[in-house]
């Protein structure tokens, strides 16, 4: 597999900062993101291996957004400072959820598990 790429949608500049400084040590590439809007609009420049969401504050519907990714579309891990409700979350096929606060080990272990998934779903 060649690079890896990330799509990151996140309102908090800050923690996208740390987030995209972690992934990229990793020499994931990385794409950022501050609202779910303008993610979907930087879907139309490539396809991320994997897209990384915070849903605190999200601009729309996680739905909304699942709907708005193309077919074939890329895994989904979330974030979130509360609880999400796990039954949307699978039925969306969300690869996991982040609880707010977490360790940068943890969101590498969750986006690899996601591209593992991803290559797995491939293989079949």
């Amino acid at each position: 597999m060649g690079q890896v790429h990330v799509l990151l949608i996140e309102h908090d500049w800050r923690m996208g900062k740390l987030i995209r400084t972690n992934l990229e040590a990793s020499g994931i590439h990385v794409m950022q993101a501050i609202s779910a809007r303008h993610g979907v609009e930087l879907l139309c420049k490539g396809r991320p291996d994997v897209i990384l969401v915070d849903l605190d504050r999200l601009d729309m519907d996680v739905a909304q957004l699942v709907g708005a990714l193309p077919g074939n579309a890329a895994r989904l891990v979330c974030m979130s400072s509360e609880p999400p409700d796990r039954q949307l979350l699978e039925q969306l096929g969300v690869s996991a959820c982040l609880s707010k606060p977490f360790a940068a080990s943890a969101l590498l272990r969750h986006v690899r598990q996601a591209l593992d998934q991803a290559a797995a779903e491939g293989n079949s």
